[in-house]
């Protein structure tokens, strides 16, 4: 649980420890647990957790006075942090999204595994329009290299965004250490959309080709899904990594990618999803060819531990998106179309404003060099209170500048008016070079309305609520 408010803030600001302070503690202890013949010291013990307890205040204290505007991270809500540390065994779970038998690596179980990876693929199925759900990959870069090392072999080729484009980093390096091709997505740079026609003689031209993946990640738009699987050859596996815009899909303000002919949707659940750092692969065909090859990748060849602790937790940021998805999303958007107009406004050059500046909970800011949008990401804005980070742009002509996302801050309650409000001071740091302490105080004072303990479009009202204390006595038992 949160630190005491009237504990927090009293006395010197609390700093990290060196390596060697931790050391040194670390060897006291253990002469201490000698000295003692196996009974702990408890005064060594209260120095090491309340050095634990500066961290978290620490951190806390950042969280809190800082405005997250990265496109790649959430507040997860109080539930979602504590069930991580749950489940007391079974951390080893192997079961597959497919029929299996059970072998070499079944473990006994309680049944409460079982039974919660029935309630998260259940809901992950529902929200993703799927066949299947596999919640086992570790992160959005497993997911995304299972799928192409479960549909490409060596000689094959695939397709995926360029870097200037937007394209992840995870792919290409594989790629080549497999032997598979790579290829990019053409694409209209004044729409940031794919070129579909471009992208059917591409496919033409190379039937090699056996994966298109549309794995953005400086992502301002919606792609035309149906059209692209219209385009594309017989044969050819067509995935859509929803990393960044998960939450707007399953809360039914994008469209289902599996709907429109994707054979897969994947990504991972910490971005406008709320939860743990985790992933999922979701099949639109339970009987797809290519599920069991993809799958096998994820686990046993490229994991042994899918992490089954967060299972639970992933489970519950699903059900915030169940529950209060279709608001959430909402809100996502209007909140990023705020922030895009109230920067354009103040004469901040925003990407996109030939199709409004953005479809998704990104807004692209264009500032200059590489070393220019470094500066402000790392520098003026940081010592601002605003957080975020710098990008090449798509669309650009190799310009960089920086990446906002506005999902942390939609679940810190922050709506339109305030979302112009941020608007104004980024554009402070950005274009009028204001001294970033006075525009602190400003992010200080906006801050201070929208505390961290009561997250919009979560479980956190509930926390107190008897079924929550019967859940967490039986996680702290």
């Amino acid at each position: 649980m949160r630190v005491a408010e009237q504990d927090r803030g009293a006395g010197p600001k609390p700093e990290a420890v060196g390596l060697e302070a931790v050391e040194a503690e670390v060897e006291a202890i253990v002469e201490d647990v000698a000295g003692a013949e196996g009974v702990w010291a408890g005064d060594r013990v209260a120095q090491v957790l309340e050095r634990l307890a500066s961290d978290f205040v620490l951190d806390n204290t950042y969280r809190e006075q800082h405005l997250s505007l990265t496109a790649s991270e959430n507040y997860p809500s109080k539930l979602v942090r504590m069930l991580g540390a749950g489940l007391q065994g079974g951390f080893y779970e192997f079961a597959p999204p497919y029929p299996a038998e059970a072998g070499e690596w079944a473990f006994p179980d309680s049944g409460a595994n079982a039974s919660l990876v029935g309630k998260l693929t259940g809901i992950g199925r529902q929200l993703f329009e799927a066949a299947t759900f596999d919640w086992r990959p570790n992160g959005g870069s497993v997911a995304e290299q299972a799928v192409l090392l479960g549909t490409c072999g060596r000689g094959d080729g695939f397709v995926h965004f360029a870097h200037k484009d937007g394209g992840h980093f995870a792919l290409e390096s594989l790629a080549g250490a497999a032997g598979v091709n790579t290829y990019h997505l053409p694409m209209v740079d004044r729409t940031l959309l794919i070129d579909v026609d471009r992208l059917a003689t591409l496919c033409a031209e190379h039937p090699e080709i056996k994966l298109v993946i549309l794995d953005q990640s400086f992502k301002l738009r919606w792609q035309p899904l149906a059209q692209i699987r219209a385009a594309l050859p017989e044969g050819v596996f067509l995935a859509y990594d929803a990393s960044h815009d998960g939450a707007l899909i399953a809360g039914g303000v994008l469209p289902q990618p599996t709907l429109l002919g994707a054979d897969a949707v994947h990504g991972n659940t910490h971005k406008t999803i709320a939860g743990p750092q985790k992933a999922y692969i979701a099949f639109r065909d339970a009987e797809h060819p290519k599920l069991r090859a993809v799958s096998d990748w994820v686990c046993p060849q490229m994991q042994s531990n899918s992490h089954a602790e967060l299972i639970a937790p992933m489970y519950v940021a699903l059900s915030e998106v169940a529950l209060y998805g279709h608001a959430y999303a909402r809100q996502i958007l209007a909140n990023a179309q705020a922030l895009a107009h109230g920067l354009h406004e103040e004469g901040v050059r925003v990407s996109g404003e030939s199709f409004g500046f953005t479809e998704t909970h990104q807004v692209h800011v264009v500032t200059g060099s590489a070393a220019d949008a470094l500066r402000l990401s790392l520098g003026e804005l940081a010592q601002a209170g605003v957080r975020t980070t710098n990008i090449e742009v798509p669309g650009a002509n190799g310009l960089h500048g920086l990446r906002l996302g506005v999902q942390a801050m939609t679940r810190r309650g922050l709506r339109e008016p305030q979302m112009r409000e941020v608007a104004r001071l980024v554009a402070k740091v950005v274009l009028r070079r204001a001294e970033p302490a006075a525009v602190r105080a400003e992010v200080a004072d906006l801050l201070q309305h929208h505390p961290l303990d009561q997250l919009a479009y979560s479980f956190d009202s509930y926390v107190d609520s008897p079924a929550a204390a019967r859940l967490l006595g039986e996680v702290f038992r």
